[in-house]
């Protein structure tokens, strides 16, 4: 017999693999994730703003798992940013069957800037602070992470480093790309597809009962890192002046550690609403 403990998956899911918008749109190009600059009559450089989010999933999955419970979510989030580079971000997260059902408060603060003369590489880090509802002791409440995104043209690529720590100390690897498909663009409207491919890698600690005798069984916990979880999404966005919506279809791919059997394809839609306003 053996147990896995999932000591990470749930705050990966929170910080780098969730599909709300927030931070991984900063992460991935700065500004430009978060709704189209084009069509904004605004200095970027220069102008302090907010931006406020809704976003909405059918099923929520922790790193491609359900376990075994049927339950939806959403996140409400604003975040204030100066120009393009200083961000500060207060979010919350509701799931349906927990208990209670509030299960987090985030304050994240990160600081982005171009690394190169032709700002398509960019450079972010990103503390964050977690106020968690449940106050089991394996829970890690700050995160520090690290993240380069390469952007040229309608293509984007990412690599994330993440460190949790303040309970069962873990860290996590998450890489991924997209390719930007224009269906419209106009002054007043942009509708685009966006195929996107995500991986998640995450230190685990696994712990497994192993028999000595034909009495007695010693458990053996050893830490893992590996790939946890794959991920195609294909977000339809939509953007008309400060507003900006996207309608996901999302298909997980979980990778079956040692100690864990009958992981299956899941798949999912959500939903997502922004505004955005100059200050």
């Amino acid at each position: 017999m053996k147990k896995f403990f999932f000591l990470g998956f749930f705050l990966v899911h929170c910080y780098c693999f969730s599909q709300t918008d927030e931070e991984d749109a900063i992460l991935d190009s700065l500004m430009d994730e978060l709704f189209s600059t084009d069509s904004l009559m605004v200095d970027f450089s220069k102008a302090n703003f907010l931006y406020t989010s809704f976003s909405f999933d059918e099923s929520v999955f922790f790193a491609g798992r359900d376990f075994d419970v049927n339950q939806f979510g959403f996140t409400p989030s604003i975040s204030y940013m100066r120009g393009q580079n200083f961000f500060l971000s207060l979010s919350s997260a509701y799931f349906s069957e927990l208990n209670p059902k509030w299960d987090f408060v985030s304050i994240s603060s990160g600081y982005s800037l171009f690394i190169d003369r032709k700002q398509q590489l960019s450079l972010t880090g990103i503390y964050s602070r977690v106020f968690f509802s449940d106050t089991a002791a394996e829970l890690n409440p700050n995160r520090i992470s690290t993240a380069f995104a390469f952007h040229k043209n309608r293509l984007r690529l990412r690599g994330t480093f993440g460190y949790l720590f303040g309970g069962s100390t873990s860290f996590y690897i998450s890489t991924g790309g997209s390719y930007e498909i224009s269906i419209l663009d106009n002054d007043k409207l942009e509708i685009s597809l966006k195929p996107q491919l995500s991986l998640l890698m995450s230190q685990q600690t696994v712990s497994e009962q192993i028999a000595s005798g034909f009495f007695n069984t010693q458990t053996v916990e050893r830490d893992v890192f590996d790939l946890i979880n794959t991920q195609w999404s294909f977000p339809l966005g939509l953007d008309t002046g400060n507003w900006d919506f996207q309608l996901s279809y999302n298909i997980n791919f979980p990778k079956a550690l040692t100690s864990e059997s009958d992981l299956s394809t899941s798949g999912y839609v959500s939903f997502s609403a922004g505004y955005f306003f100059a200050l």
